[in-house]
């Protein structure tokens, strides 16, 4: 159990190193960066659980002012995370987050976290 809590931790905290340097980028900067990056590390393996690991610690049943995640279909994920992605003059953290994320991870995280609900 220790093993698996450490190896969540590690993919928790790679996932923060990978998407911070997209805060500080242009949306283009990041788009392309954000290629490269996809590129290079699509088969990263359990790369789609560490990006949502790095979901989870804003978005989580005990968060109370941050939308719980566990009720989205992965329609609606997918819509909410492109327009954050797209939005060329979104200011905000998840605006950011998104510029670092390629278009394949954000279809991931989508499905990862949409499994099994009807949309």
């Amino acid at each position: 159990m220790r093993r698996k809590v450490r190896r969540l931790m590690a993919a928790a905290v790679l996932g923060a190193a990978a998407i911070l340097p997209a805060c500080s980028q242009s949306a283009e900067e990041g788009q392309a960066g954000a290629a490269a990056e996809a590129a290079a590390t699509a088969a990263l393996p359990g790369r789609t659980d560490m990006l949502v690991m790095s979901c989870s610690g804003c978005h989580s049943e005990a968060g109370e002012a941050i939308a719980d995640l566990s009720g989205y279909t992965q329609d609606r994920l997918m819509t909410a995370l492109s327009d954050y992605r797209n939005d060329a003059e979104g200011t905000t953290v998840m605006h950011r987050l998104m510029r670092g994320y390629s278009e394949a991870d954000i279809e991931a995280i989508s499905a990862y976290l949409g499994k099994g609900k009807a949309g």
